[in-house]
């Protein structure tokens, strides 16, 4: 009995985890002006966490260290200009990206992961991978987020 209980618990975790991948109307596909993109990545044993929020008109940065308090060490925001945002929008492969579908846990295990979550009108998506991983689909992208973290923290 206690063998078919757990067969039956791990396939309802295994069918619950399985999510469908959001399918995307072209109105979604066209990136409006309310985008929003949220980048991060958060490190086990409380040695650091990061946040990028980028909108139309602004980019605001937090990165701090939990073990040592919940106050950032570094708190920037800067405007963006239209030249700029043309460039972070001709990263975003939108379709692409809600097509992905990572969702690692490696803070878990005392590890680190970067995540990234985008809004898009109604639609939004959010994927969470190992730090460093580069994802060819939205490698242009990642290498945007990584040349806005290194501003930031300058």
């Amino acid at each position: 009995m206690k063998s078919s209980s757990f067969f039956l618990i791990t396939l309802f975790l295994f069918f619950a985890a399985c999510k469908k991948p959001t399918v995307l109307t072209e109105s979604d596909q066209t990136i409006d002006s309310g985008l929003i993109i949220k980048a991060g990545f958060v490190c086990g044993w409380g040695s650091g966490t990061d946040s990028l929020e980028i909108s139309q008109t602004t980019i605001k940065y937090e990165y701090y260290i939990p073990a040592q308090s919940y106050v950032p060490i570094i708190n920037k925001s800067r405007s963006v200009s239209d030249n700029e945002w043309k460039e972070i929008v001709n990263a975003i492969n939108i379709d692409g990206f809600f097509r992905l579908n990572y969702q690692s846990c490696n803070v878990c295990v005392d590890g680190c992961d970067e995540w990234i979550f985008i809004q898009n009108g109604k639609v939004s998506h959010k994927i969470t991978f190992g730090k460093g991983l580069e994802i060819d689909t939205i490698s242009k992208l990642q290498n945007k987020l990584t040349e806005l973290r290194r501003e930031f923290k300058e």
